[in-house]
């Protein structure tokens, strides 16, 4: 299964993928789909500064990930939010694995510090993926979210990538990274 960086072309088949996420569940909180454009700009704003990622079958997006700002301000430009979303009936395959495995490369690659998840819980799916790529649970914030008629807990998950230094090495943005180590990683993680 091909893993390439996401275009804001994807932007359709990527939030086909989001869509029964925000209307069925309370993986994510946002409760509104956005339109094709609002999603397209949401890629484009993150391919700025960060890897967007999809894995392929037969031409088709199975799954995707990405990495965000944790907060604006410049001290956390060496931590990253993280996500990911595999189609519905692609779940259980390893999609999210292989796609969350290639970010977290990618980051240290771009001197991320600290990588985040954060994740409504119950969530054993989810919950289970961060401990088995080296995770540790920081936090369990209690009923911190109301959707689909329940209150829901947050966990945040944290993972240390690059070394803390004094000072930092400089963030690299996702488009500045040599191309050559970004191409061996999406083939690696292809295999």
């Amino acid at each position: 299964m091909p893993l390439r960086l996401v275009t804001p072309a994807d932007a359709p088949a990527i939030l086909a993928i989001y869509t029964p996420y925000i209307l069925n569940t309370a993986i994510t909180f946002e409760e509104a789909v956005p339109t094709e454009e609002e999603f397209a700009r949401r890629v484009r704003s993150v391919l700025e500064q960060y890897p967007y990622l999809a894995m392929e079958e037969n031409g088709e997006i199975l799954g995707y990930a990405y990495a965000s700002r944790v907060r604006s301000r410049a001290a956390y430009d060496w931590s990253a939010e993280l996500s990911v979303y595999v189609r519905q009936d692609c779940r259980g395959r390893g999609v999210g694995r292989r796609l969350y495995g290639c970010l977290l490369e990618l980051l240290t690659l771009q001197h991320v510090h600290l990588a985040y998840g954060v994740v409504a819980l119950p969530n054993e799916e989810s919950h289970g993926l961060h401990m088995a790529l080296g995770f540790r649970l920081l936090e369990r914030f209690p009923e911190m979210g109301y959707k689909m008629g329940a209150w829901w807990d947050i966990g945040w998950y944290e993972k240390v990538l690059y070394p803390a230094q004094v000072p930092p090495a400089p963030f690299v943005p996702a488009p500045a990274l040599p191309k050559d180590q970004v191409t061996a990683l999406l083939e690696r993680y292809s295999q």
